[in-house]
C-alpha cells in the first residue's frame, strides 16, 4: 500500500496517514496540484509521478 510506502520511506520526517494518503491519492489521480495549509510535508515528500506538487494557496 502506497501510504504505508510513504510512512516507511519518510520515517525519520513526521508524515501522518492523513498527509501520507493527500500524496497517494494525487499520485493514483495524477493530480499535480493540492490546496493545503501545512507546506511543510508537502514541499519535502516527492510523489512519483511529478517532481513537485504545486500547493495552492
Amino acid at each position: 500500500m502506497r501510504v504505508s510506502e510513504l510512512i516507511t520511506r519518510y520515517a525519520d520526517f513526521p508524515l501522518g496517514a492523513v498527509d501520507a494518503s493527500v500524496i497517494a491519492v494525487a499520485e493514483r489521480y495524477e493530480v499535480d496540484r493540492i490546496a493545503t495549509l501545512d507546506r511543510r510535508h508537502f514541499t519535502v515528500v516527492k510523489p512519483e509521478h511529478i517532481p513537485t506538487l504545486t500547493l495552492l494557496p
